[in-house]
């Protein structure tokens, strides 16, 4: 393609999804038309680690007139899209870009540095991030984490498989804010894109709970038995709580 976009045969994903994408791809030109920017993968599949069944599908929809009148045209396309592969369609206007990176500025980050490009132009690949708006963006992440998690103490506290969803739920959000802090404090990041190696990081670099986080690795990958479901809730939600006070403690240059 000499768009610089990749072909659906080569993606890491199940035959399904890939083939539910080349449809997608093909019936958004049709039906877009010249009003289709571009298609870009972002999230799991895009590092090459869909998780199957219970995984959406994350895909920039850019379009040059994201008005409701041409929104409606592609509804169907991308409705059909959601229950064949759960793609999870975020539809942007080429224009609002640029806002985006100031109000989002951790998710364009995560966009720019980990995209797959099916269709287009490749918008994201140079989008400027504010390091000042980055670092606040960060700090209110982990603290809204924090907070959240504060409450479900309470909220689910006779409900341990909750919990242990909650936690698995939250595992990949905050290894994406850590890697963007160690990124912030000018610290080394890990050769692997992995929850984990990045827990490990973080642990080191911020004092956090290392314990605490690999085992919250681990409820994710699904690959281990938590004793104490509530305990390992609190001292994940104090680990989320120390790293916000290390972004707030940052210094960055504008």
């Amino acid at each position: 393609m000499g768009d610089g976009s990749i072909s659906v045969n080569t993606l890491h994903a199940p035959v399904a999804v890939a083939t539910a994408l080349g449809h997608l791809t093909d019936e958004l030109r049709a039906a877009a038309g010249d009003n289709l920017v571009a298609l870009v993968l972002y999230g799991g599949l895009a590092r090459g680690r869909h998780r199957g069944p219970r995984s959406n599908v994350d895909l920039a929809v850019v379009l040059d007139d994201a008005s409701p009148e041409r929104v409606r045209e592609i509804t169907p396309v991308l409705m059909a899209a959601w229950r064949a592969a759960r793609v999870e369609p975020w539809i942007v206007g080429r224009a609002e870009i640029p806002r985006l990176a100031g109000v989002f500025p951790t998710r364009l980050l995560d966009i720019r540095e980990h995209h797959l490009l099916l269709h287009g132009e490749d918008v994201f690949a140079s989008v400027a991030i504010d390091p000042k708006l980055l670092r606040l963006r960060v700090e209110q992440e982990l603290t809204n984490l924090s907070l959240r998690m504060r409450r479900n103490l309470v909220g689910l506290a006779a409900d341990p498989a909750s919990m242990a969803a909650f936690l698995a739920g939250a595992a990949r959000p905050l290894a994406i804010q850590l890697t963007t802090l160690l990124r912030l404090a000018g610290q080394p990041l890990p050769a692997e894109d992995r929850s984990a190696d990045v827990f490990a990081a973080a642990a080191r670099a911020f004092e956090l709970d290392g314990e605490a986080l690999a085992a919250l690795a681990g409820l994710r990958q699904g690959d281990a038995d938590v004793d104490d479901v509530a305990d390992l809730f609190g001292r994940v939600q104090a680990a989320a709580t120390r790293a916000a006070e290390a972004a707030a403690g940052l210094e960055v240059a504008g």
